[in-house]
């Protein structure tokens, strides 16, 4: 099925529509209240390069705009071109990685690092593909999925290395996203499937700055 996402007016010279067109997507242009783009009129992306996003820390837009995602009713997310640790403004690791969790856990909107423009045009087909073919454990016959489950495994899925099914497990196991974020080496290793390296890889990646 061909994808339909909607890009801003803002986007258009961004190259991004364009990238998406040619990967087989259709690319409506609108202006948008809120994000940057929407697939399906399910999803809504914010796109910020990393200087952008640190700005938005700084300057407290960030927080405003999570609350017109999640206002907005759809699943949201929050693309970040880019390492927001390596900028030009000075701020401290600390206070991007809290930003970071807060947006995490108190907003619950997932936050993806992408490499580039041509990254990014690649998670947003990759977000619509992972809509449409959601996991089996969260297909309920006759029931629709609840939208706090979902966006908890979208979550979990942004962490490096995890796909839909350690997501799946990792839920399982720690229930909540804080614990798995709280959670040392060993008790991540004896989720199945993860293994030490992946293990010691969450727990730096939760507690680094790099």
């Amino acid at each position: 099925m061909k994808i339909t996402v909607t890009a801003d007016n803002r986007e258009k010279n961004s190259g991004i529509p364009d990238m998406l067109a040619a990967k087989n997507t259709n690319v409506i242009f609108r202006q948008l209240f809120v994000g940057d783009y929407m697939i399906n009129d399910d999803i809504v992306i914010e796109r910020k390069t990393s200087e952008d996003f640190v700005q938005s820390i700084i300057d407290g837009r960030l927080f405003s705009q999570c609350a017109k995602l999640r206002k907005s009713g759809a699943i949201p997310l929050i693309v970040v071109e880019g390492n927001p640790f390596k900028t030009l403004h000075s701020i401290r690791a600390e206070a991007i990685k809290g930003a970071l969790l807060s947006v995490s856990l108190s907003w619950q909107i997932p936050v993806i690092r992408s490499s580039g423009k041509e990254d990014t045009a690649r998670l947003i087909i990759m977000a619509s593909q992972k809509y449409e073919s959601p996991p089996v454990f969260i297909r309920r016959k006759g029931l629709k999925p609840k939208k706090a489950q979902r966006q908890q495994h979208y979550v979990v899925q942004g962490f490096p290395g995890i796909g839909p099914v350690l997501a799946h497990k990792l839920l399982l196991d720690f229930k909540t996203i804080e614990q798995i974020i709280l959670a040392d080496v060993k008790s991540l290793e004896k989720v199945e499937g993860i293994g030490k390296v992946k293990a010691t890889k969450l727990f730096k990646f939760f507690r680094s700055g790099s």
